[in-house]
């Protein structure tokens, strides 16, 4: 094991061992083994792999589709990591991925919640979400929001500190950390089958790096059980992602899912921390997510605040931020950030320790 791997997952386990906020428990631990992902796809016909109740938490392991290539040890030594510090996990997918010609986005689950049925809404609490490994993969080239910068696809293997909650991104360039997951869905209505890549209703690829530890976000249910896969997880992320990908880098989130009877009916994907509700938006064109985050922050703050829609649009242009989620995974996402102490009568919301 090398001295620096050495040094960096020391860095993370005396984090995690006596972090600021306790290791949160779990009911259920799924692993990332291959019976339990699918790449590439959400699917309302998947057989569940766990079954749980509502109220119950699951820490589980994802694999990021960063590094895995045709040979991911050798991928991985171009950094210094010794073949011993890549993730069996990621071997293992990426021998069946290239013998089948899998590709895409790698998933864990679905996780069937009992009672979950068609228009109700899954809560799912964020308690955690923590680093398998130090370090992540960032692949800019030729695409994404500004697709003319770069001819040529390159790779980027970057490190980070745990502890210190920084990512080495560049010499002499420390950025923040901040673990959360690029997907959570829940399985689709109608079509019962569809790619990873764009995000919908159903959640999916929203990139939306507000959904870390102590976030919630809200789903409505379109199959019995909800069916709930995650992966793509990212170690850190800027709004946008507009090279087309983050810090592509293994995570185990900790989730709590609870079911609400009849509250998803003709509602869209949105999420809350302790500090602010997030309204979101998505279509292929950017101007038409603007639009629908902005009718859809309307009609929250309706049926939550009471506000009529002359006060909610008013309050929309003179205080609401709108910002981009997401600008390069076909369904485009825009967020509206409103603010929960603008409001005299707060809401209790939970809290992680």
């Amino acid at each position: 094991m090398s001295a620096e791997f050495k040094t960096l997952l020391a860095a993370a386990v005396l984090s995690l061992a006596t972090p600021a906020v306790a290791a949160p428990k779990y009911d259920h631990l799924l692993r990332s083994t291959l019976e339990n992902v699918k790449r590439g796809f959400i699917s309302a016909d998947t057989p569940p792999v766990l079954k749980i109740k509502s109220g119950e938490t699951v820490r589980i392991d994802t694999i990021s589709h960063g590094g895995v290539t045709e040979d991911p040890v050798a991928f991985f030594a171009a950094a210094g990591i010794p073949p011993e510090e890549v993730l069996d996990d990621v071997k293992a997918i990426a021998k069946v991925s290239q013998q089948n010609g899998f590709a895409g986005h790698i998933l864990t689950g679905p996780i069937y919640i009992e009672g979950a049925e068609p228009g109700d809404l899954l809560e799912v609490r964020i308690l955690d979400v923590e680093p398998r490994v130090p370090y992540g993969v960032n692949s800019p080239g030729p695409g994404g929001a500004a697709p003319n910068i770069l001819k040529e696809r390159g790779t980027r293997i970057i490190k980070f500190d745990v502890k210190r909650g920084v990512v080495f991104n560049s010499p002499g360039v420390e950025t923040p950390l901040g673990p959360f997951m690029g997907i959570m869905a829940v399985a689709p209505g109608e079509p019962r089958r569809v790619g990873s890549r764009a995000p919908g209703i159903f959640g999916g690829n929203m990139d939306f790096n507000k959904l870390k530890a102590g976030a919630t976000l809200y789903l409505p249910v379109h199959q019995p059980g909800a069916l709930f896969v995650t992966g793509d997880s990212h170690a850190a992320q800027g709004d946008g992602e507009v090279s087309g990908n983050a810090i592509e880098a293994s995570m185990s989130p900790t989730l709590t899912f609870i079911v609400h009877k009849g509250a998803g009916k003709e509602v869209q994907p949105w999420a809350e921390d302790a500090e602010n509700y997030y309204i979101l938006g998505m279509d292929k064109d950017l101007g038409v997510a603007l639009t629908h985050a902005i009718e859809e922050t309307v009609k929250f703050l309706g049926a939550k605040k009471g506000l009529t829609p002359l006060e909610a649009y008013s309050l929309c242009s003179t205080a609401v931020d709108f910002a981009i989620a997401e600008a390069v995974d076909e369904n485009l996402v825009i967020y509206g950030k409103v603010a929960k102490k603008w409001f005299k009568k707060q809401e209790p919301y939970w809290s992680r320790k």
